[in-house]
């Protein structure tokens, strides 16, 4: 008896010597990363610029051992996970690491695995505050796992924010909030998009948004995390992603922002496009929960979303703005929200923790269960 209780001890320690030092590598290639994007944003804006020779390189994704991993993970127990999807169940692995295992029918699809580490490793984007990094991945016999950033406690999907969910504990979004949410996930598209990535999976539910506030409410704190990025073409055997319908999908979940209708394959573009030709679009706005626009400088703001909203969805994939195009504008309804709260420009911008700052929205890929009718989209043309 007393040696099984030493022989159980020994294990416990092994295994959490292991998650120590895995989250150690993650931390360090974390700060790594964070301090590489600092100095990418001293170097005279150049992540933004696509083409731009000064435009930093993604880091090489690192190899993680399977059997660390498994360690870290108690052997993939199910008191560990923390998301499900279509592709994959989700870890936790380690603080602010998540580990993304592929359902095993999908790993005997490609048993040699010929294709998985090739295309993750095609995703490795440089830093962006919208953007969460796979920071690493992993092989073994029919294990293909991705180790990806994890979401901060208190994170929501955007579907729940716009959604019936109980008050109490979820809150309604103002129009500012909802300005700041639609122009990070267009920087963290536009940065994707600049570096020769398509999303493919742009939806509400993949739209992230820290829902708690601190001092009092007087201030929100955001977290952005974007994953899954690009794996529709690896998991879906979809070859034909292109970065217009990506703007197209975009359309749409900004339609769901400005109305807190659902997409509803189509039937919201139907019903909001009309309007916002003929009148700029404030008969489609959510005032049942963000109130109406409190004079007509705000309706203007939100007028201007709005004609982003047709833009991308009512054209065809030719006559599409490009996501640069959408950030821009975006990201400049945003900071005219700021001027109007008299907020400097430097607050709410991120904090050096890169956890706290602009209210803001990221993609996700869907690692939490999601209705099959919510994830729906029409083809785009």
């Amino acid at each position: 008896m007393h040696d099984a209780a030493v022989a159980a001890v020994h294990h416990a320690l092994v295994a959490c010597a292991a998650a120590a030092l895995l989250a150690l590598a993650v931390a360090l290639f974390l700060l790594w990363r964070r301090r590489r994007a600092a100095a990418a944003r001293g170097t005279d804006g150049a992540v933004s610029r696509p083409g731009s020779a000064a435009a930093p390189t993604a880091a090489p994704l690192p190899v993680v051992p399977l059997a660390d991993v498994e360690r870290a993970t108690d052997g993939f127990h199910p008191s560990r996970v923390i998301g499900q999807g279509r592709h994959f169940a989700v870890y936790a692995a380690g603080p602010g690491v998540a580990a993304k295992r592929m359902h095993p029918h999908l790993v005997l699809v490609d048993p040699g695995g010929r294709r998985f580490p090739a295309a993750v490793r095609s995703l490795a984007v440089p830093p962006h505050p919208n953007l969460a990094a796979i920071v690493g991945l992993t092989e073994g016999p029919g294990e293909r796992v991705i180790l990806v950033e994890r979401a901060p406690v208190g994170a929501e999907s955007l579907d729940r924010l716009l959604g019936e969910g109980d008050a109490r504990h979820i809150p309604t979004l103002s129009w500012r909030q909802r300005a700041a949410v639609a122009a990070g996930a267009a920087r963290g598209l536009a940065h994707l998009h600049a570096h020769g990535v398509v999303h493919g999976r742009v939806r509400p539910c993949n739209v992230l948004v820290n829902a708690s506030a601190s001092g009092g409410g007087a201030r929100w704190r955001h977290a952005t995390r974007l994953t899954d990025y690009g794996l529709a073409a690896f998991l879906d055997r979809r070859d034909d992603a292109r970065a217009e319908d990506d703007v197209y999908m975009f359309g749409a979940v900004l339609l769901e922002l400005l109305t807190g209708r659902r997409w509803d394959g189509g039937r919201l573009a139907d019903w909001a496009l009309p309007h916002i030709r003929a009148g700029g679009g404030m008969e489609v706005l959510d005032v049942a929960r963000a109130g109406a626009p409190a004079d007509k400088a705000e309706a203007r703001l939100l007028a201007r979303a709005a004609r982003v909203a047709l833009a991308c969805v009512g054209n065809d994939g030719r006559s599409r703005p490009g996501m640069p195009e959408v950030s821009t504008i975006l990201s400049d309804v945003e900071a005219a929200y700021r001027r109007r709260d008299g907020a400097p420009m430097g607050e709410d911008e991120e904090g050096d923790d890169g956890d706290e700052g602009r209210l803001s929205g990221c993609l996700l890929g869907p690692s939490r269960s999601i209705h099959k009718a919510d994830t729906l989209l029409r083809p785009p043309v």
